[in-house]
């Protein structure tokens, strides 16, 4: 606390006169308020210095500024009163009524202490700063440094006191570098290797949209080795995009249920459109003439049914189209397309069959973005009245059936060539040039009377007089018959005995929910439905 000015003129009045007065020293302890200072205390006193007193000491530097220490500073005495400086001119004024009571009211404890800046104690920083070796400022000697040439320093050789554990583990740390490094060159190698066969070329190649990296993979020496690199370096960083199952198909039936072509057809806007309306809800229509494609496109072509919907919503629609499985032998949902440039594409090099003799329909010519020479893009069929499109998918019969009869070797060349064109329309076109043509012929033949057509006629026989009088007909036109006569027996044959052949259905049915209570599924405690249930 602080001792006002006027406390310490009313002790210091008698004395005034008889000693000089010293300079004020205003003293700051850490317990107790301070008072608030009164009007006579704000009144400017200054302290005239005394002569006859000895010098101040110097001030000693510290780290933390001009510190004043308790040897610098006379002790105050508790029974001696503290005068105050005289005011200018010798004239002293008389204490007020008020300082009077301050003083007489002050108590004994507002005194201070005998040496109490001596005494007080630095704080935490303040002794940290002037007495830890760490902080304070380095000499000369020490900046300079104290070892001289010859002198050890105590540091140790490289390798030198490593215990048995550190040496094991700097060694299997360089095994392990030596073995990352091996096996960096043996994939290396591994991946720009020839290829095994040519089967695994034609697949590779198929798998690529890196038109540059199989350009180099065709070539010879070190600029065919670094394509193949690339391909199976970018087939296997592909993995997570992949189907789920590779490859997607089994080995073909054998006969006589092998087909030497595959037909993949997709199965939204291709043979059914979904609707939907505030009447009906939703409703899936099915395209005109949908059953009569599968079902007469079935005696040349194996028919992968390939659809970017998942299994729970394709696999009802599915079995409506082809209630016995006759038709579709095989079926393919999201999980197997392939996930390339932000969509959902399908890959036919997944599919284990040869591309040269595969042909896809597909409504969005992106879905066989990898394949393009393999696939026909077809209008999507919107499923309303009067739509132009809905005999497109029966029109494309005598094209597809076409490249079967004539057994072609590969079908992409033929598909490249009617690029861009109306299919159906320019196919019959073809058809129609060829008929011509053979007519043509025909009509000269039967036109020539020179000696060796009537010689011909002669020892023909009566066979080719017949054969002569009826207008030829082409391979095309012969295999279609009997293609449609062989569809109208099948047809026959399923509605004669579609009760025999749904009550077998029925029967497969409840023998496999039968044997669930035998089988894990059962044990684990999944039972069927009870109206499901097998009759006892």
């Amino acid at each position: 606390m602080f001792i006002s000015r006027s406390a310490l003129r009313a002790v210091a009045t008698p004395l005034r006169a008889q000693r000089p007065v010293p300079a004020l020293r205003y003293l700051r302890t850490t317990s107790g308020p301070t008072p608030p200072p009164s009007a006579a205390s704000q009144a400017p006193n200054p302290a005239s210095p005394d002569p006859s007193q000895p010098a101040a000491e110097p001030h000693r530097e510290t780290q933390t500024g001009k510190t004043l220490s308790g040897e610098s500073l006379p002790p105050l005495s508790a029974d001696k009163p503290v005068e105050t400086p005289s005011a200018p001119g010798g004239s002293s004024p008389d204490p007020t009524p008020s300082s009077a009571a301050s003083s007489a009211a002050s108590p004994a404890s507002q005194v201070p202490p005998v040496d109490a800046l001596s005494t007080r104690q630095n704080s935490i920083a303040e002794a940290f700063l002037d007495l830890h070796p760490d902080v304070a400022p380095r000499s000369e000697e020490e900046m300079r440094g104290s070892q001289f040439p010859g002198e050890k320093t105590g540091a140790k050789a490289r390798g030198a006191g490593k215990s048995s554990i550190e040496k094991k583990r700097a060694n299997l740390a360089r095994a392990a570098g030596v073995m990352t490094v091996a096996g960096l060159a043996w994939a290396v190698y591994d991946l720009g290797k020839d290829w095994a066969d040519v089967e695994e070329q034609k697949k590779m190649f198929a798998r690529s949209d890196d038109k540059q990296a199989i350009e180099e993979a065709q070539e010879g020496g070190w600029l065919g080795w670094w394509g193949r690199l690339k391909i199976r370096a970018a087939d296997h960083l592909d993995y997570l995009n992949k189907p789920a199952w590779d490859p997607l198909l089994p080995p073909p039936l054998p006969e006589p249920h092998y087909r030497p072509y595959t037909l993949v057809i997709d199965l939204e806007d291709m043979l059914t459109h979904d609707n939907w309306d505030l009447e009906h809800g939703w409703r899936t229509a099915k395209r005109p003439g949908a059953d009569y494609f599968l079902a007469y496109m079935s005696q040349f072509y194996e028919i992968v049914l390939f659809t970017t919907l998942p299994s729970y919503l394709a696999l009802p629609v599915i079995e409506q189209l082809d209630p016995y499985g006759a038709y579709i032998p095989w079926k393919l949902f999201k999980e197997a397309t392939r996930y390339k440039n932000g969509m959902n594409i399908k890959d036919l090099s997944y599919l284990n069959r040869p591309l040269e003799r595969t042909i896809i329909l597909d409504t969005n010519p992106a879905r066989f973005q990898l394949q393009p020479t393999n696939g026909i893009p077809m209008k999507p069929w919107m499923g309303t009245k009067g739509d132009t499109t809905a005999n497109e998918l029966v029109a494309m019969i005598p094209f597809l059936e076409a490249i079967a009869i004539k057994q072609v070797k590969d079908v992409r060349p033929i598909i490249k060539h009617y690029e861009g064109k109306h299919i159906p329309t320019a196919y019959m076109e073809a058809e129609a040039k060829t008929k011509k043509e053979l007519l043509e012929k025909w009509e000269q033949q039967k036109k020539d009377t020179s000696v060796k057509g009537w010689i011909s006629r002669l020892f023909g026989g009566l066979t080719s007089t017949t054969m002569s009088d009826a207008p030829p007909e082409t391979d095309i036109e012969r295999m279609r018959k009997t293609a449609q006569k062989l569809y109208q027996d099948e047809q026959k044959y399923w509605k004669d005995n579609a009760e025999i052949i749904q009550k077998q259905i029925e029967e497969d049915k409840q023998r496999q929910l039968k044997e669930m209570s035998t089988s894990l599924v059962g044990v684990m405690g999944f039972k069927p439905p009870p109206s499901a249930a097998p009759a006892q």
